[in-house]
């Protein structure tokens, strides 16, 4: 067999040198495409199907929650009063009463508790900060899901009290020597502005969500006759920039729908600028206006009777362009309304819908029986408050 001869080689020459693979630029390529692929999916998933998203959300969120055959959670647990009124915070749930303000967290450990005296309680809630008032009084708590965020007293007696999404809070309050004083405070307690109406009546007033702006709602004579009036102030300037004269009656609420102003009146919502401008006007034509909610995420939320007595209504939600973003006719005795980012629920005296802001319908439950207030969250969920207890409904 022929034997092959190998050369040693010299070994005072280099070390031969590991060759270096090139990186492979198809595969690197391939993978970019699948991320963004991934990533969009993801978006569309949020953009055309957000129902569904907050549906895993809520399953992740609540997946050790022990539900009942309805998909109710119970959460709370608290003494009853018939005068009581309800927000939730997060995952907490706040309690107030003219005897007392409790705060319960998503555990059922009490947060927050103090005993007032209170003569008529009335909570202002925008996003995580609710306000509780003493309406006739002068004592303002300010709370979140944590607990006490501070407390505060008014100069006068408290008539109204509203919150912008930034933390501002808007004090109505019965002035000696005036009709009404309007006093805005900003997310750190500071007072930034302070109006003192020696002519007109204030019923209410709500702070813009560029924290630049006031408008308040006044009551005043005009043509021998009482009139609404909404006039809207620089919040470093008592001199009004705007006055608008409501000729279609009472003005209910007033309060920022997206980057715009909403005053609620008789026959129509009234859309401003931040400025008060009025832009645009949405009437309810022949309806009658029953409730509303502006706490959508960029729209108001009306419940309108066909009549002034009866069951027969139509739910509608309004863009803060003035258009109609959903609408659905409804048929019973409409007990509570909350609307929330994306979602609208009505309570009903034997059973309560969740919608989505076009209002198509996505849960229903019938056990409602001990219901008193419905809190939809911006993820699809509902507290539902009863007189003892609350539970949370997962659909």
């Amino acid at each position: 067999m022929d034997k092959m001869e190998f050369t040693p080689g010299n070994p005072q020459e280099e070390a031969p040198k590991r060759v270096e693979k090139k990186p492979n630029k198809k595969l690197r390529i391939a993978l970019i495409v699948l991320a963004v692929l991934v990533i969009v999916g993801v978006l569309t998933a949020v953009l055309w199907d957000a129902n569904t998203f907050d549906g895993l959300r809520r399953r992740f969120l609540y997946a050790r929650a022990e539900k009942d055959e309805n998909g109710c959670a119970m959460l709370y647990d608290y003494s009853g009063d018939r005068a009581a009124r309800y927000a939730g915070l997060g995952g907490s749930l706040l309690i107030a009463s003219p005897s007392q303000i409790r705060l319960i967290g998503d555990q059922g450990t009490v947060e927050f508790e103090e005993s007032v005296r209170f003569q008529s309680c009335v909570i202002a809630q925008r996003g995580e900060l609710a306000a509780v008032c003493d309406v006739g009084g002068s004592d303002v708590y300010l709370i979140n899901s944590a607990g006490l965020v501070r407390r505060m007293e008014a100069d006068g007696q408290l008539i109204s009290a509203t919150l912008n999404e930034k933390g501002y809070l808007a004090l109505t309050v019965n002035d000696t020597g005036y009709k009404a004083s309007v006093k805005v405070y900003d997310d750190s307690g500071k007072p930034v502005f302070d109006f003192h109406s020696a002519d007109r009546f204030i019923m209410s007033a709500a702070v813009s969500r560029d924290c630049r702006y006031v408008t308040a709602v006044t009551l005043g004579e005009s043509d021998g006759a009482f009139a609404n009036r909404l006039v809207t102030y620089r919040l470093n300037s008592t001199k009004p920039v705007n006055k608008v004269d409501v000729s279609g009656g009472v003005v209910f609420d007033v309060g920022p729908v997206g980057k715009r102003m909403c005053a609620v009146a008789e026959d129509a919502l009234y859309l401003l600028s931040a400025s008060g401008e009025v832009e645009h006007t949405w009437r309810y034509g022949n309806d009658t206006l029953r409730r509303c909610d502006l706490c959508g995420d960029g729209y108001a939320t009306v419940l309108l009777g066909h009549y002034k007595t009866g069951t027969k209504c139509r739910l509608v939600t309004v863009k803060e362009d003035g258009t109609v973003l959903g609408q659905r006719e409804l048929d019973g005795d409409v007990v509570n309304l909350s609307a929330s980012g994306r979602y609208v629920a009505v309570l009903f005296t034997d059973h309560m819908t969740i919608y989505d802001k076009t209002l198509k319908e996505l849960a229903t439950l019938t056990e409602v029986s001990t219901v008193r207030q419905v809190m939809v969250r911006s993820d699809g969920s509902a507290v539902l408050a009863g007189l003892t207890s609350a539970s949370l409904y997962l659909p």
